[in-house]
């Protein structure tokens, strides 16, 4: 019988240690410590709003949030399109650009934050009804979370493309401990739902200032000197929106769709179990964030940046499946601990709703990937698979465990395609 030399062993030892050292590494450390104190924090927020407003109201403040998060998509757009601009001007030490594109895109930003709110406004009805909400005071406070977070936003964006990692991840941490102290006084106070989602709209804005603070040096560099910064145009960001929107809706849409399809206390269920199962698909983000804007530089100075993505591969399939395993055997002793015995049928939900969102931690880092050179290629994938997803929960949602069936499948299919899709460009040279 042959057995395995050491100097094999070695280069395996080497190849793991490796993904734990150099620049992506150190960078997506201090993301990752970030989004692991934003992430531990947020579970505290979405605990304490689950214990104080019980079930049934959960549910609609998760869905609300869910909501959220899928029509702040242009957000999320905004930000890796900026970040991407960022990072050439910073590879190019063109401080007057950056200086200019800040002022340039907070202007615009105000303007769209009042679209937003009247839409809110003229369509208040609706979305009231969508959402099952007592009254229209929630979606008022759904309009001006959406108003006020494209700010924060833009300056997380800029935190990333100067690559001030360090300030980017103490942004996310502080944000999610303001949400926790505001949202749980307004709750407190007897403002319901209401309170919750405006309590997080004033944490966007102290996160906003303090952000600002950590930019304005370099900020300071640019004024005064003539700037000759490009727009981002219509044509480069709408194919980013479709990937950035289709992938929020394979993630997040399942609670909206759940609290419709299903009673309150069930969807109260799912909601605890998706809550704490979506951690698996937020533990690679600080990876991702920490990749974005270094293979936009190395893009700009037209340098290869293909170990960076295998280097965050490693590290997302290490991690992430760490993560749906410990789901999978504790899953019911987590729902217990964190929301309490009323959820305690959400448990058998958690066990495998980790492996179910999974494959989209792994979409998620390829996305970030291909959007930094500039390459959209989930874009098109999604607009196929997003709307199929939806169909087959629309017309299967016999139980809540078919829905994470369906999200699993998808995911699988997502992955596996685009992954394919990818391997045979890099093989034609595309890299």
């Amino acid at each position: 019988m042959r057995v395995l030399g050491k100097e094999p062993i070695l280069n395996i030892y080497n190849r793991i240690i490796s993904l734990f050292i150099g620049k992506l590494a150190n960078a997506s450390a201090w993301m990752l410590v970030g989004s692991i104190a934003a992430g531990v924090l947020g579970y505290v927020l979405q605990v304490l709003m689950g214990r104080m407003l019980g079930v049934q109201e959960y549910a609609l403040f998760s869905a609300i949030m869910a909501l959220f998060t899928i029509l702040a998509t242009p957000l999320s757009t905004m930000v890796m399109l900026i970040s991407r601009k960022v990072s050439e001007y910073f590879a190019n030490q063109d401080n007057s650009a950056i200086t200019y594109v800040y002022y340039t895109i907070h202007k615009r930003s105000m303007v769209a934050g009042v679209l937003i709110l009247g839409l809110g406004f003229a369509f208040d009805s609706e979305i009231q009804h969508y959402l099952k909400a007592p009254t229209s005071v929630p979606v008022y406070a759904l309009a001006l979370l959406l108003f006020v977070t494209s700010f924060p936003f833009v300056n997380n964006a800029f935190l990333q493309g100067l690559q001030k990692f360090a300030w980017l991840s103490a942004s996310s941490a502080l944000n999610a401990i303001f949400k926790i102290c505001l949202s749980v006084v307004f709750v407190w106070a007897g403002y319901g739902v209401s309170g919750a989602i405006g309590g997080a709209a004033l944490a966007y804005i102290l996160t906003w200032a303090i952000t600002y603070l950590a930019l304005w040096g370099t900020l300071q560099k640019g004024l005064g000197q003539t700037s000759k910064a490009q727009s981002i145009t219509l044509g480069s960001a709408f194919p980013v929106f479709v990937a950035n929107g289709a992938f929020a809706v394979m993630t997040q849409l399942d609670m909206v769709l759940v609290n419709y399809f299903f009673p309150a206390h069930e969807a109260g269920l799912y909601a605890a179990a998706s809550i704490l199962g979506k951690a698996v698909l937020y533990l690679p983000g600080g990876i991702a964030l920490a990749l974005f804007p270094m293979v936009a530089e190395r893009h700009a100075r037209e340098e290869g940046s293909a170990h960076l993505l295998m280097q965050a591969l490693g590290l997302t399939f290490i991690l992430c499946g760490i993560g749906a395993t410990i789901y999978f055997f504790c899953g019911e002793w987590f729902v217990q601990l964190v929301y309490g015995d009323q959820y305690r049928e959400a448990g058998e939900l958690l066990q495998y709703y980790g492996f179910a969102i999974f494959p989209m931690s792994i979409v998620m880092v390829v996305e970030y990937f291909l959007i930094a050179k500039g390459r959209v290629l989930f874009a098109y994938l999604f607009m196929l698979i997003a709307p199929l997803q939806i169909m087959a929960v629309y017309y299967f949602h016999e139980s809540l465990f078919s829905i994470i069936a369906i999200m699993a499948l998808f995911g699988m299919t997502v992955v596996t395609i685009g992954l394919a899709l990818l391997w045979r460009a890099f093989v034609a040279g595309k890299r």
